[in-house]
Formats: structure tokens, sequence, C-alpha cells
């Protein structure tokens, strides 16, 4: 896995065989999330193999399929969250390692007494550990004060389970008719990740790809500005291409600077927004989701392309600027971005076009 995360990381930044660590500009792991929290949507290898191991232990459990048996502690931690337990004649049910009481497992209420279960024991059923309370004679470790408390508890609990004829079933809880899919399983492992201000909404709004990829490199604060450098000693200044005047953050170089704002309010004019949308330099994601809110809905998804076209004409006059020393005006670029439009309107942004006849 780590040779195929070597080329396809390689692929990824540099489109070729191999790459320098500096050019991997996201970590790979945050490249490897779902789209919506955060990243590309790049299958983690990990992830997709306990996945597809997972079904190993649903099978064992489900057709009765022993030999499919998986010994991975991932592999178990995930089925274990993701089944409902249903007891039936207990031969399938382990007693100390399913979540088979009222959902819950013996370690979550009774840990002491986990423990001082053997570790073969462990796997005993519940059919096999009621007979004739076996289950007492599993317990081997030093019989502590909390130690005898927990199996006071656990005496109580297991006296009222009462067995059936009828076989355990088992419910994948992840999916609507409650059977064991590997997309399930694998989506359970992002459970509880934290979303990245605007993940979700870049990958709706209609804009070329290249343009959703800087953006996204925009939201997780990854592109190299003057600022970046200079705080790695890379260059000997951080004040921004177009005045020289503030730092050159990407806050500064897409809504602050005061080429940027000429830009926009020339846009905003003519699109009679100028009263609604106020551009101030603030964090990217968080000005953009608060504008849109305040754009009626016909023509909002037309403003977010107008945003990220207008943001991705900045980024690349700056580049101009930085590397090949070519400088544009701010009415010159108005003049490049009406050129980019039509050019969006004609390549099927059928959004953008309804924007513009607000003109």
């Amino acid at each position: 896995m780590e040779s195929i995360d070597k080329l396809r990381r390689a692929f990824l930044w540099s489109g070729a065989d191999t790459v320098i660590g500096g050019r991997c500009k996201v970590a790979w792991e945050v490249v490897c999330r779902p789209r919506d929290l955060g990243g590309l949507g790049i299958a983690d290898l990990r992830r997709a193999g306990i996945a597809l191991r997972v079904h190993w232990e649903w099978q064992a459990r489900t057709k009765q399929r022993p030999s499919l048996r998986s010994h991975e502690r991932s592999v178990l931690a995930v089925f274990q969250a993701a089944t409902v337990f249903t007891l039936g004649n207990g031969e399938s049910t382990f007693l100390w390692t399913d979540r088979w009481l009222q959902g819950s497992t013996i370690e979550s209420f009774a840990p002491a007494l986990f423990a001082s279960v053997g570790v073969r024991r462990k796997k005993a059923t519940v059919a096999e550990a009621l007979h004739q309370n076996a289950w007492i004679r599993h317990i081997t470790g030093p019989l502590t004060m909390r130690v005898l408390l927990e199996f006071d508890r656990l005496c109580d609990i297991l006296e009222g389970v009462q067995l059936s004829s009828e076989p355990d079933t088992f419910t994948w809880s992840l999916t609507a008719d409650h059977s064991y899919s590997a997309a399930s399983a694998y989506g359970a492992m992002f459970l509880g990740s934290s979303r990245p201000l605007g993940a979700k909404q870049i990958w709706k709004t209609s804009a070329p790809p290249r343009v959703k990829f800087f953006l996204w490199l925009v939201m997780h604060g990854r592109c190299w500005k003057a600022d970046r450098r200079y705080h790695h000693g890379l260059q000997d200044s951080n004040t921004c291409i177009f005045y020289d005047q503030d730092a050159e953050t990407i806050e500064h170089i897409l809504l602050g600077c005061t080429f940027s704002r000429e830009v926009w309010d020339s846009w905003l004019r003519r699109l009679h927004l100028h009263d609604v949308v106020v551009v101030r330099q603030e964090q990217v994601m968080a000005w953009w989701l608060q504008c849109r809110k305040r754009i009626p809905k016909p023509v909002r998804r037309g403003f977010d392309s107008l945003f990220f076209l207008i943001g991705w004409m900045l980024w690349k006059e700056r580049g101009a600027r930085t590397f090949n020393r070519i400088s544009t005006s701010a009415a010159q670029l108005e003049v490049l971005i009406q050129q980019e439009i039509d050019e969006w309107c004609l390549a099927g942004y059928k959004q953008l076009r309804s924007l513009m006849a607000l003109q």
C-alpha cells in the first residue's frame, strides 16, 4: 500500500512517478478523505482494506463460515460498532466481546471483570458460557473488590437472559436494508471527522475542475503566497505584489487588496449586487458562504461560479506579476474576466449565464 500510495501521490502533485515532499501541498491523509469532509475522495487503501475484511467477519457470523473470521482489532471494532446483535440460541454470539447486552459489551460496564478473563475464554459463545454457568470459570484473574462488585452485577444481568430455539440474528445498522456493504463500512470509518468550512459547497459549484482544485487549496490554506514563503525563509519580504503595502495572504489577494476590491466593486455594480455583497478582508470561505446567503436563490449558484472565476483570475494575475513580471490594470483584468465568463457560458455553465442576465 505504501508503494501504491507513493505512486498515486506523485501522479497527483507532479504527474510523474516521483515527487519531492515540498510539492505535496496537502497531507495524503487529508487528500484521501471524502469530498464533503475536505478531501478529494481518493480511496484510502488502508480503510478500504479494513472495510472489505469486515465482510469476512460478517459472513462468518451470518452464514456460519468460521474459517473466514478475522482477528484484526480494527476489523472487529468496525464490525462491533456497526452490527446490532439479537440473541436467539446464543450459538453465534460471543458472551464477552459482542455487543449483545442492550447494545453494549460486558467490557463497557465491567472492565475489571473483563480483564480477568483469559484470551481463549473470550471466544466462548453465549450458549457455551451460560451452560451450567461455565462463564464463572472463565474468570482467572485476581479477585479484587472491583472485580467482585462487577461480578455481582453481571450475575444479576445474566440471570434474566433466556435463550430460544431460533438462531442469533445480525443486522447492519449502516444501510437501509440492514445488510453489509463495503461502502457503508468504509464511510463509517470517517464518522466524527471535522468538516472544513465550504468543503461541501466547493464541489457543487459549476466551475472547471482546476478552478475547484484551486479553491480546495484555498480552503486548506495551502497556496504559496509571499507571506508563507517569507515565513519559511524563502524570500526577504512578504508584501503584496499588487500594491506593496500589506502582507500578501490569500485573504488579502482575493478580497482585501485595493486592486482586488476595485475588480470586485466593478463587477458587483454591473450586476447590481454592490448593496448586497460587501467585499472586506476576512477568511475567504467564510466570506463566500456568508455572501451567497444574501444573494437571491435564482442566481445564487451563478454567484458561486462568479466568485470562483474572479478568485481564479486574481490568483493568475498575482502569478503573472510574480513570475513573469507582467502587470495588468484593474480595467484590463475586468476585460479578461468578461472573456473568461463568455467561455464558461459557452461551455454550458447555465447558472453563470443567468447571473450575467442581471447586467
